[in-house]
């Protein structure tokens, strides 16, 4: 049959013509992903511009007044009056269990394994010897202290990552260790608060996180021109990190409404000054944390960071 109107090549056009819309649709949805992607990492790098330009600003002052006495933030961990910390080490949810299996191995006719549990300073007439109790003073944790003293043989100081609750002491066959390791299943919330990226997760022990949230907001970063601009650019950047601040305290009432109940203290850590915002807000017990900024690819190492121990060995 002869094609008089040439209908054949027109459905040929016609594929020809679906099949580059096809094309064409496609390169647009890669082209929308890789400019999300980097609009993503743009917020990720101003936020850490801003952590940074907050850095550098604290360096140049304390290196404006070498001769002042050194200042630590409340909740945070610092030597007391001038006092030489010892040298220590974090250790991970992990080897933490590993260290407690091998002290729960250790036995003494003598019952003179002692441990204690400091939710405090160190008591005048604590039963420990004097080079411990200077280090626990330097150490001068708020979270207090547990101690491990084997005599002739070793003295550990552990920073725990949450408060010691209840001060003791005790001198047995065997070290007390059930304590320390209530302290690897305690519940928690968390939350990292950063401009324009903050997470905030629930974990019920230091195995994983039960639930995470990501809250990501757009923040615009610092403005280098001075005069009327740069007001105004500062303005509306505070005006960004107060909407960010908004919904990462939206999210953080969801998540508290259905956890409260179960978990014992939220985690604060990243931005002073977003957490300054959010913090009134806060109904649970509340603990200070300096920790590394989050990974959205590697949160178990966040996790590790929350559960994990600081551990000095006295000599």
């Amino acid at each position: 049959m002869v094609d008089l109107f040439g209908r054949k090549k027109l459905e040929d056009r016609i594929l020809d013509l679906e099949a580059a819309l096809a094309k064409a649709e496609a390169e647009r949805d890669d082209l929308t992903r890789t400019v999300d992607k980097r609009d993503q990492k743009i917020r990720k790098l101003s936020g850490s511009l801003q952590e940074a330009n907050l850095a550098l600003k604290a360096a140049v002052q304390k290196a404006a007044a070498p001769n002042a006495s050194p200042r630590f933030e409340s909740g945070q961990d610092g030597p007391e009056d001038g006092k030489a910390r010892p040298s220590g080490r974090r250790l991970e949810p992990r080897e933490t269990a590993r260290l407690m299996e091998r002290l729960s191995a250790i036995r003494s006719a003598r019952e003179d394994l002692l441990t204690a549990y400091l939710s405090g300073p160190v008591p005048a007439d604590a039963p420990l010897p004097a080079r411990l109790k200077q280090a626990a003073a330097a150490v001068n944790s708020p979270r207090g202290l547990i101690i491990l003293h084997c005599p002739d043989l070793f003295s550990l100081l552990l920073v725990p990552p949450f408060p010691v609750d209840e001060g003791r002491f005790e001198e047995n066959e065997s070290f007390c260790l059930d304590p320390l390791r209530e302290i690897l299943e305690t519940p928690v919330m968390l939350l990292c608060a950063h401009a324009g990226d903050s997470f905030l997760g629930v974990a019920l022990s230091s195995s994983s996180f039960e639930e995470e949230e990501l809250v990501e907001s757009p923040v615009i970063g610092k403005h280098s021109k001075g005069g009327w601009s740069q007001k105004r650019f500062e303005r509306l950047r505070d005006e960004e990190i107060k909407n960010h601040a908004d919904q990462v305290l939206e999210a953080l009432a969801a998540l508290t409404e259905k956890y409260a109940p179960a978990v014992k203290y939220i985690v604060l850590a990243g931005d002073d000054s977003l957490l300054r915002q959010i913090a009134p807000a806060v109904k649970l017990p509340t603990v200070n944390r300096r920790l590394a900024r989050h990974n959205e690819e590697d949160l178990k190492a966040l996790l590790d960071e929350v559960y994990g121990f600081v551990i000095y060995r006295i000599d």
